[in-house]
């Protein structure tokens, strides 16, 4: 039987992927939700599917599992609002969840002023900030939309690198970003709206990764810089370590430097590297011997995704990322931002 899917939102990340992917799944769009209601219903009839509403008590009566992909400083309160309805939540990253954000109110959600494209209990410690409100969504059924856990390549890497120590990771990615006045996503460029700049929005996805091979790491050292007008950075570089010796180095950037997205791994035995991170490429030497495999992901990234966490709605099992996987790469974005020195500009 198909699920009855509320989606909260109807950007970019809603129209080019989830929506596609959950049709292509068999999955039933039973309702959007957004400020604008007639935009809303405007996605609904782009799809052939569902109706749209500016009142979210509306989706949360009629579905039996929610996904949100709004504004990043929306995203917890909309969650909490669908974990107390009794709902499974799927939420977009990063939670969004440093202190100011996580403790805002859950009233007044059906008139919010932006709208952008975009299990088992845990103890409230695991939380970043001990939010009561993120206390609920560790003791709910939430995941979070940190697709790349599911990329052939990962996987590959992840079974390569099995008992083995790693020793150092890198990360640089680098990508152009510079929305106008006009943009609908300027919002992203907004830290209270977006939670932060190129670190939260696309260097999440590769912290998510760092941690999921690694663990937590402490930061010992992060530099921002090149702002945008509305305050969220272009440009981080951090460092960061690990309890059993490990070490990376991050950069992420928003900028007219050639776009790259590189991942490589150093660990007892040899290296690999995935570059691009989503080519599916899997270049690198094992104990001598030579690794040079291509395992491509979808082209829809979010397929994956959808599957595994209607599949953990079904069977009542933890989907790929939970919620509280999550509030570990929102306690690292946070450790950067707070240990960040400004970027000298010519740098």
């Amino acid at each position: 039987m198909p699920l009855r899917w509320g989606v909260a939102g109807y950007g970019d990340i809603v129209r080019k992927r989830a929506l596609p992917a959950l049709l292509s799944l068999g999955e039933t769009v039973t309702c959007v939700w957004g400020r604008d209601a007639a935009r809303a219903q405007r996605t609904c009839d782009e799809f052939g599917t569902g109706f749209g509403t500016s009142d979210y008590g509306k989706l949360l009566d009629t579905v039996d599992v929610v996904y949100v992909a709004t504004p990043v400083a929306t995203h917890v309160p909309l969650a909490v609002a669908a974990a107390r309805a009794g709902l499974p939540v799927l939420m977009e990253k990063p939670l969004g969840a440093l202190p100011a954000l996580a403790e805002q109110p859950l009233g007044g959600l059906p008139t919010l002023e932006w709208e952008g494209p975009g299990g088992s209990s845990a103890p409230e410690e695991e939380s970043p900030g001990g939010s009561p409100l993120l206390a609920e969504l560790a003791a709910a059924h939430v995941g979070v939309a940190y697709y790349r856990r599911l990329a052939p390549a990962v996987r590959r890497a992840l079974d390569l690198l099995r008992g083995r120590a790693i020793h150092e990771v890198a990360v640089d990615c680098r990508g152009p970003f510079d929305p106008g006045p006009d943009d609908p996503k300027l919002w992203r460029t907004d830290p209270a709206l977006s939670g932060g700049g190129v670190l939260a929005d696309v260097g999440s996805h590769r912290l998510d990764l760092l941690c999921l091979l690694l663990g937590e790491p402490a930061v010992t050292g992060a530099r921002t810089g090149r702002r945008f007008p509305l305050g969220a950075e272009r440009d981080v570089r951090a460092r960061l370590a690990w309890p059993a010796g490990a070490t990376g180095e991050v950069r992420t950037v928003w900028g007219p430097e050639p776009r790259r997205d590189h991942l490589r791994l150093a660990f007892d035995g040899g290296h690999l590297e995935l570059d691009p991170l989503d080519s599916g490429n899997v270049r690198g030497t094992v104990d001598g011997v030579t690794v040079e495999e291509f395992l491509p992901p979808p082209a829809n990234l979010h397929i994956p995704l959808m599957a595994d966490f209607a599949r953990s709605v079904r069977d009542g099992s933890a989907p790929i990322c939970p919620v509280r996987d999550a509030f570990a790469v929102d306690r690292l974005i946070s450790a950067v931002y707070a240990a960040a020195t400004p970027l000298e500009e010519d740098t």
